[in-house]
């Protein structure tokens, strides 16, 4: 239980409980999250926008087997260093890259990512194959139906504005108020769950209200690749195994909604099977956790 004011609201109690540790990566300060032992196998997590490591605690809670899981905060998200320049596809790339000989060093690992997480996961299994050992995608097959081919003249006149006039981040009262935001954005979400994302998801402030962890001015990722050619080209290098999650609602502009547009981006990669999670939204990994885990734990043994 955690006390928001008077009342007393339910928590998730967690059954592998994760530390965090501190490290550069290019300058950047990193929160890199652990779970299990360090010497067990390593899975490597990697968030979707707007998120954080700990949005993976109900999977890695629902695994059944010995690993060791590490999944970092992305710059700007988290307990991570916020950007002044931006956050631009490649320099997260980049940070990926640094973290694999940091942290992995360079030997091949699994790889799981949500949304930009696992679009970010096969660019860089395209990039560096020999890094990759199996790769799974969480409802992220490639930009959504609107982004491509890029508009770059409107992405770049998006990203000046932006940088001249900062987003200021919204205050919320207290926890609660928080994990009903999140509720309200996935009407799956159980409370001791959202409580607990809340919770790890935010800061308290000097004037009792409480933030999320998360640059305000991050929009996404914004774009290196402008059109599908490119990432078909990345794509059709990834020699690892392949397994795309999705999410079994519509979503307007989602590639895993269009059908035909599902179909044409499995055929880019060599190597590829295929699961969808009914009544699951984009958070399928807080939809349905132990199915989640169960997929990937088939998929890497």
């Amino acid at each position: 239980m955690l006390a928001d004011g008077n009342d007393q609201v339910p928590i998730y109690s967690t059954r592998r409980p994760s530390r965090c540790e501190r490290l550069s990566i290019r300058g950047v300060g990193y929160n890199l999250r652990r779970w299990g032992r360090a010497d067990a196998r390593p899975i490597l997590f990697l968030h979707g926008g707007r998120d954080s490591s700990i949005t993976f605690q109900f999977v890695v809670d629902a695994l059944t087997q010995d690993w060791s899981v590490i999944a970092p905060d992305f710059r700007g998200h988290g307990g991570s260093e916020w950007s002044t320049q931006g956050y631009w596809l490649h320099e997260v790339l980049a940070d990926l890259d640094a973290l694999f000989l940091q942290v992995l060093s360079d030997r091949p690992t699994a790889v799981v990512g949500h949304s930009m997480g696992g679009n970010l996961a096969s660019i860089y299994a395209g990039l560096r194959p020999d890094r990759v050992s199996k790769l799974v995608s969480l409802d992220a097959f490639g930009p959504p139906l609107h982004q491509v081919p890029a508009d770059m003249s409107a992405v770049l006149g998006r990203y000046l504005d932006r940088i001249r006039q900062p987003r200021e981040p919204i205050a919320y009262p207290s926890i609660a108020a928080m994990a009903q935001r999140l509720r309200h954005a996935n009407r799956r979400l159980e409370l001791d769950k959202a409580m607990f994302l809340a919770e790890h998801s935010s800061s308290r402030q000097a004037d009792g209200s409480y933030r999320w962890r998360f640059d305000p001015s991050y929009q996404g990722s914004l774009p290196s690749l402008h059109h599908m050619d490119e990432w078909r080209a990345i794509w059709s290098r990834i020699r690892a195994p392949v397994l795309w999650i999705a999410a079994g609602d519509h979503r307007a502009n989602a590639p895993g909604s269009d059908p035909e547009v599902l179909a044409a981006r499995r055929e880019m990669m060599p190597s590829l099977a295929f699961e969808r999670i009914p009544d699951t939204g984009h958070n399928l990994h807080h939809d349905a956790p132990a199915t989640v885990g169960q997929l990937i734990e088939r998929f890497l043994c």
